[in-house]
């Protein structure tokens, strides 16, 4: 996915079986909705079983910004929005 000038992927981490990924993903495209200029990935770990987790990745689902996890768990989509738009900001770009 090409990441914008300024902006880092939302990474969303997903698995089968997981009772909080279905919101997960439907956060995913509601911070689509809302920030559409915005590179979000949602990551089925199932797709890639063979692949080392990410620092951090410990259950499902998991939110990384910029290669730091932001929230084991759903977030408040009001909160999520908020910290992509700090991060923004700040100019980070990772």
């Amino acid at each position: 996915m090409t990441i914008h000038s300024g902006q880092a992927a939302l990474r969303v981490y997903v698995a089968p079986g997981c009772a909080g990924c279905r919101t997960a993903r439907h956060l995913a495209e509601a911070v689509r909705q809302a920030r559409p200029d915005h590179p979000i990935e949602v990551i089925d770990l199932s797709d890639q079983p063979d692949e080392p987790l990410p620092p951090g990745v410990i259950g499902t689902p998991t939110y990384v910004l910029g290669g730091e996890v932001i929230s084991l768990g759903n977030p408040d989509l009001t909160d999520l929005l908020r910290r992509l738009d700090t991060h923004d900001a700040k100019g980070h770009d990772d």
